[in-house]
C-alpha cells in the first residue's frame, strides 16, 4: 500500500490509508492493496465509531463531498498529462486532505 517514501507514515497511518483510498478512485491501487483494506474494515469502523467499506469510512472521516470520487478522476486525467506517477499524484492529493 504505497511504501515508496520513507518516514511518509511514522506517525500517521491513516495517512496510508487516505493515499491508498485516492489510488482506488483513480484505478491504480493493486488488487492485493485493495484486499487488505477490505479485511481491515471492520476494525477501521470500530475504531472511528462507524460501519461500511474502508472507502465509505475515509469518505465520512474526512468529511468529502458525494462528488469528490468523480472530481479526483476528472482531475487526474488533467493532471496525468503532467504527472504521470499515480503514486506520486495520490501523495500530493492525499497531502491536501489531511493537511
Amino acid at each position: 500500500m504505497n511504501d515508496d517514501v520513507p518516514g511518509r507514515y511514522d506517525g500517521r497511518p491513516f495517512l496510508k490509508i487516505v493515499d491508498s483510498y485516492i489510488m482506488w478512485i483513480i484505478g491504480a491501487l493493486d488488487a492485493d492493496a485493495e484486499g487488505v483494506l477490505e479485511r481491515l474494515a471492520p476494525k477501521l469502523g470500530s475504531v472511528y465509531g462507524t460501519d461500511g467499506s474502508w472507502q465509505e469510512i475515509v469518505a465520512t472521516q474526512l468529511e468529502l463531498p458525494e462528488n469528490f470520487s468523480e472530481v479526483v478522476r476528472s482531475r487526474w486525467k488533467l493532471d496525468r498529462l503532467t504527472n504521470p506517477d499515480p503514486v506520486s499524484w495520490s501523495h500530493q492529493v492525499a497531502d491536501k486532505l489531511i493537511s
